[in-house]
């Protein structure tokens, strides 16, 4: 489990975070909808779910689909307001299934 800080700034775009686990690095940008793109292991398919633990939200997982060899796109928007969110990528390919966790502040 890896956590992060992201935070937009005014007049700018989110920030990109890089994040790794033991099969898989992600580069994630959070910005809705979410891409992720996997920059080492080689991931099939790449899931998505998002929790606000200060607000008690959790949304379902969503999908992505894939936008390019190793970039998903996840397939609706995940963050519904401003504050600390926890995304959790849970990525499954050659090298099995691994969840990378980020918390970042949006």
């Amino acid at each position: 489990m890896l956590f992060a800080v992201v935070s937009r700034w005014l007049g700018g775009g989110p920030e990109s975070v890089q994040a790794a686990g033991t099969r898989y690095t992600v580069t994630m940008l959070p910005a809705d909808p979410v891409e992720v793109r996997v920059t080492s292991g080689k991931a099939e398919t790449v899931t998505l779910a998002a929790a606000m633990p200060s607000m008690g939200h959790a949304l379902p997982p969503v999908g992505t689909v894939q936008a390019g060899h190793g970039r998903f796109v996840a397939t609706e928007n995940m963050f519904t307001m401003d504050g600390v969110w926890e995304l959790s990528i849970i990525l499954s390919g050659d090298q099995g299934e691994e969840m990378i966790t980020i918390s970042m502040l949006l």
